[in-house]
C-alpha cells in the first residue's frame, strides 16, 4: 500500500469534497451492510469534519473510540467501523481474542486507499488484561502493533490505514492475570482461625489441668 496524502487520494479516484464545515458525506455505509473494502459488517459511520472529532462503535464486549485530530482531512470524511468477528485469527502460541474489527476512512462513500494522517484508537474490554496484544490481521497471519499502550480494561494505539485489528490475550497472559499472587493471604480465613483458636484452647486446658494435678500432688506429700 502506497503512501499518500487524502487529497492525492481523493483526485487519483476522483472523488471531490463538498464545500463548508456542514456537508455531510454522501453514500455512507449503513450499519448492518458491508464496507467495500473492509471484512465484516457495519458497527457504526460516524461522520467526522475538518475540525477533527471522534468515532465510537461497540463490537462485542468491546467499545472503540476513534480519534480524527483536526486537519486529518481537508473535507467531511465518515469513519466506519466493523465487526469482523469473522476474520479472528488465533494468537501465536494459543490465547483467543478479544475483539476484530476493521476500520475505514470513506470520502463521498468511496474508502480512502492511501495512507493518512494518524488516527488515535481505543479500545476498553473487561477481557483485556496487562499482557494483551494488539495485531493487525494479515493474509499471512497477524502482526503486532508497535508502540501500543495495553493495560488491564484498554488497548490505544494509531493507526495511518485502514486494517483489520485484533486485540488478543495470549495463553500466557491469561495464565498470569488469572494466577493467584505469591505469599498472598487468602480471603476466606473462617476455617483457618477456628482451628487455631481449637488449638489454642487446647493448649490452654491441657496447662491448667497438669496445674491442678501438680498442686493435688504437692498437698499429698
Amino acid at each position: 500500500m502506497g503512501l499518500m496524502a487524502l487529497g492525492g487520494a481523493a483526485a487519483s479516484s476522483g472523488v471531490a469534497f463538498g464545500a463548508g464545515t456542514g456537508y455531510t458525506p454522501g453514500g455512507a455505509p449503513a450499519v448492518g451492510g458491508t464496507a467495500t473494502g473492509l471484512a465484516g459488517t457495519v458497527a457504526s459511520t460516524t461522520t467526522v469534519q475538518p475540525a477533527g472529532g471522534q468515532a465510537t462503535a461497540t463490537v462485542g464486549s468491546a467499545a472503540i473510540t476513534v480519534v480524527v485530530p483536526a486537519g486529518a482531512f481537508t473535507g467531511a470524511v465518515q469513519v466506519v467501523v466493523t465487526d469482523a468477528a469473522a476474520s479472528v485469527v488465533v494468537p501465536p502460541g494459543g490465547g483467543s481474542a478479544v475483539v476484530t474489527f476493521g476500520l475505514g476512512v470513506f470520502a463521498n462513500g468511496v474508502k480512502v486507499t492511501g495512507s493518512f494522517p494518524a488516527l488515535t484508537v481505543t479500545v476498553t474490554s473487561p477481557s483485556i488484561v496487562a499482557g494483551s496484544t494488539v495485531y493487525l490481521v494479515t493474509g499471512s497471519g497477524l502482526q503486532a502493533v508497535s508502540g501500543s499502550s495495553v493495560k488491564t480494561g484498554s488497548a490505544t494505539f494509531t493507526i495511518t490505514s485502514d486494517p483489520t485489528i485484533e486485540v488478543a490475550t495470549t495463553a500466557a497472559a491469561g495464565a498470569t492475570a488469572a494466577a493467584p499472587i505469591a505469599g498472598a493471604t487468602s480471603g476466606h480465613t473462617g476455617r483457618p482461625v477456628l482451628l487455631e483458636g481449637g488449638i489454642a484452647a487446647a493448649l490452654l486446658l491441657g496447662g491448667a489441668l497438669l496445674l491442678g494435678a501438680a498442686r493435688r500432688r504437692s498437698r499429698t506429700i
